[in-house]
């Protein structure tokens, strides 16, 4: 049985009173018991008061998925402050912006990762992000300093519809938009995803979960670490994707479920070939974020007979429908992908807004539980964004039943993998060469990724374009993928009637031209 709470950190204490000693979190060999886990999360959540964190205020961190990103999400969600995530791949560009817009009282952040200097990056910006306090995680053991008060026995008080977590995602003017997420958003929908797994799995335990996407996705924060704390799992942390890594965790955890968009899981097919790696047994295999092409299914039904598909955003908390054991997996080639949760309701709307009926393509609009309510300040977004407490997708569907099916995006947003790239994040970076008139990003098919950005530029009359220039200027402000894989120079592009780039059409040529 389920349990269901208001609050998210009530979970931990939940599980916590139930069995301290049970392991919260397995993270590079290193256990966490649900006791540990709760006296962390309580004394950082004295230590953030203590640093002058009230309710509503932004705690951003520039984490990867490590222990110390959960015990921050679920302090903030104790003393009612909202948890914002950061990709530790982000560069000073995507911070400035985002971290600006977000204006958080405290920052948490690793001191580098990877080839990425997050801590002189932070540093050179802090006073463009409104001056926060900054912690950085410098060695291990992690958190020492901000460990040292007295536990918060008591959460303070809040309301189930208060937000605890900004989760930023692609934008219809190339803003990305600033979603805000509460108690009652992430609680429902994470209830209604481990209804489905649990459906699948046919029992009701806690199974060990495989926590390997990032934070600052939806997938990571509320789909895998949210699910895992409901409950009351072993959480296995991954803090960067590498599918060799991920088997690994598979087969010493005895992880019975694994979820990943089709570019994962295209990958770890690649790799396991490639390698002579024999895939581990798993009970069930979940995939979202694009429609399933026939030979991936082969592949994945091969690994493991049980498939299961959702749909949702960032806006719906992740998951807003979700497929059932009894479906036959030929329909997620049809775009099929499951039904409703509990409490939520899905129309199909034309361009004028009027209903369509069953088996008529248009627009999905999705209301529930888990629906976000907006954008953190940024109205004009919510408008367009909600619609009579509907979320506005932006995607193209239609109903078979009470099944829904997904045919594909109106949006412009490039998806790679698991990633959304806006175009504008691109061309901002290009359009400040100053020999450039002219630049348009755009999402390419790609046989393991979905997606990559080809970046078509127009140079201005007389002047002549160094490619790699371009592709250096973005690599050293942008995360690796959103620098593009290709640069055409042309002479000109398909502009809208308002003058703009018309990077619908601009694909469609591309397309035709390298078919």
């Amino acid at each position: 049985m389920i349990r269901e709470f208001d609050f998210l950190w009530q979970y931990l204490d939940y599980w916590a009173e139930k069995d301290s000693s049970y392991p919260a979190i397995k993270f590079r060999g290193r256990e966490i018991s649900y006791g540990q886990l709760k006296d962390h999360v309580d004394r950082l959540a004295s230590s953030l008061i203590r640093a002058g964190v009230e309710k509503g205020d932004r705690v951003a961190t520039i984490l990867p998925m490590m222990p110390e990103y959960a015990i921050t999400f679920i302090a903030c969600s104790k003393i009612g402050a909202i948890c914002v995530p950061m990709d530790v791949r982000y560069r000073a560009a995507e911070l400035r912006g985002f971290l600006g817009h977000a204006k958080p009282e405290v920052v948490i952040a690793i001191d580098s990762f990877q080839e990425n200097d997050i801590r002189s990056t932070l540093t050179r910006i802090k006073s463009e992000i409104g001056n926060p306090e900054i912690f950085f995680l410098e060695s291990e053991p992690y958190f020492n300093d901000l460990l040292n008060d007295e536990p918060l026995e008591e959460g303070l008080s809040q309301s189930p519809d208060e937000d605890i977590l900004i989760i930023f995602t692609g934008g219809t003017t190339g803003v990305p938009k600033a979603t805000l997420l509460s108690h009652r958003n992430v609680i429902s929908m994470a209830v209604g995803e481990l209804r489905s797994i649990l459906s699948y799995l046919g029992r009701e335990e806690r199974a060990n979960t495989l926590v390997h996407l990032p934070p600052s996705h939806v997938g990571g924060t509320t789909e895998l670490l949210t699910v895992g704390l409901i409950d009351g799992s072993k959480m296995v942390l991954v803090d960067h994707w590498r599918p060799d890594t991920i088997l690994k965790e598979i087969v010493e955890e005895r992880i019975p479920f694994f979820g990943g968009v089709p570019t994962m899981f295209a990958l770890i097919f690649s790799i396991a070939a490639s390698a002579g790696i024999t895939l581990p047994p798993v009970e069930l295999l979940v995939t979202a974020g694009e429609k399933l092409n026939p030979e991936l299914l082969k592949r994945m039904m091969t690994w493991c007979g049980n498939i299961g598909v959702g749909y949702g955003s960032t806006e719906t908390a992740g998951f807003a429908t979700f497929s059932l054991p009894e479906d036959d997996p030929e329909k997620f080639i049809e775009g099929h992908v499951g039904v409703p949760f509990e409490g939520v309701t899905i129309k199909i709307v034309n361009e004028k807004g009027e209903e369509l009926g069953e088996g008529e393509i248009g627009e999905v609009l999705v209301k529930g539980p888990m629906v976000s309510k907006g954008y953190f300040n940024q109205p004009e977004e919510t408008e367009k964004g909600f619609m009579d407490g509907f979320w506005v997708s932006g995607d193209l569907g239609y109903m078979k039943g009470n099944e829904l099916y997904i045919v594909g995006r109106k949006k412009e947003v490039i998806r790679v993998g698991s990633y959304t790239v806006l175009p504008s994040e691109v061309e901002e970076i290009a359009m400040r060469n100053p020999k450039i008139g002219i630049a348009a990003a755009v999402g390419i098919p790609h046989e393991i990724y979905g997606e990559v950005v080809w970046l078509v530029i127009v140079p201005k009359p007389g002047e002549s374009i160094d490619e790699g220039e371009i592709i250096e200027a973005c690599r050293k402000e942008l995360a690796d993928f959103k620098v593009p894989r290709k640069i055409l120079i042309r002479e000109s592009i398909p502009l809208t009637r308002l003058g703009k780039a018309d990077r619908i059409k601009l694909k469609e040529i591309i397309l035709e031209e390298f078919s």
